[in-house]
């Protein structure tokens, strides 16, 4: 996958990977740089790994939050939070109010990506039972104390799967990106992409802030054309070729 797409950034979660094997993934996947969190026990773990087109300068991280400042070494500079929302709600809960008090970069441009565990609503899960709303209000909360925006997902309405029950398999998005003002405004046309899950009950979310913005070409009339002698057959054609009828070109 990365051998394809060639990302610049790659986050990893729940790696269960210790520092030699992280190492090995780095030379393996031929990034420049990384920065690994240790899982606790059999399960847990977070990975970083980028390359040197982004200066990146992690400044806070927990097990399961990363955050760096972010300079695209063209004057852009901006905040990314690396998140793990906590598989357990309590403490989810927990993380998120704390994420809330500590974040003191109102104003700067700031965007949220990764596996928040979390839905902003019923029509983001497909199961057996529906999302308790206590847990949709809290995460609603969170987004809205922070002033976030969710960014439209392309490529499918759900990240993740479970394992089959009773014969039918609950779906939730719970992969996303989410961004303030500040950071959308920086990037007005960047792109997140659910690609299809390969060996995880998680689609990879691939996030494209140098989209570029494809403009349709728009039809401009020139005056000078009307003294033209074939002007009048012209637009006849182009009349009789769009089946328009009841006009009459004088």
């Amino acid at each position: 996958m990365c051998k394809q797409i060639k990302p610049a950034i790659v986050f990893l979660i729940e790696t269960r990977a210790r520092e030699g094997t992280i190492k090995k993934l780095k030379r393996r996947l031929h990034f420049e740089n990384v920065f690994h969190i240790e899982p606790q026990g059999l399960s847990g773990g977070l990975c970083l790994l980028w390359n040197e087109i982004y200066n990146i300068d992690i400044y806070f991280w927990c097990d399961n939050h990363i955050k760096a400042w972010i300079d695209d070494r063209k004057g852009k500079i901006w905040i990314c939070n690396f998140i793990y929302g906590n598989p357990r709600f309590g403490r989810r809960k927990k993380q998120w109010r704390a994420v809330t008090e500590n974040n003191y970069n109102e104003g700067e441009p700031q965007l949220f990506i990764g596996d928040f565990n979390d839905i902003l609503s019923q029509e983001e899960k497909i199961g057996l039972h529906p999302k308790p709303q206590s847990q949709v209000k809290e995460f609603r909360q969170f987004v809205d104390m922070n002033c976030l925006m969710d960014l439209d997902l392309k490529g499918g309405r759900f990240t993740w799967f479970s394992n089959p029950r009773n014969g039918f398999i609950a779906r939730e998005k719970i992969d996303r990106a989410l961004a303030n003002w500040e950071w959308r405004a920086l990037y007005q046309h960047a792109s997140l992409t659910a690609l299809p899950a390969i060996n995880s009950d998680h689609c990879p979310i691939v996030l494209n802030i140098n989209q570029v913005q494809r403009r349709e070409k728009s039809f401009k009339f020139e005056a000078f054309w009307v003294d033209h002698d074939e002007c009048e057959n012209v637009v006849r054609k182009g009349w009789d070729k769009g089946n328009i009828h009841g006009c009459d070109w004088k």
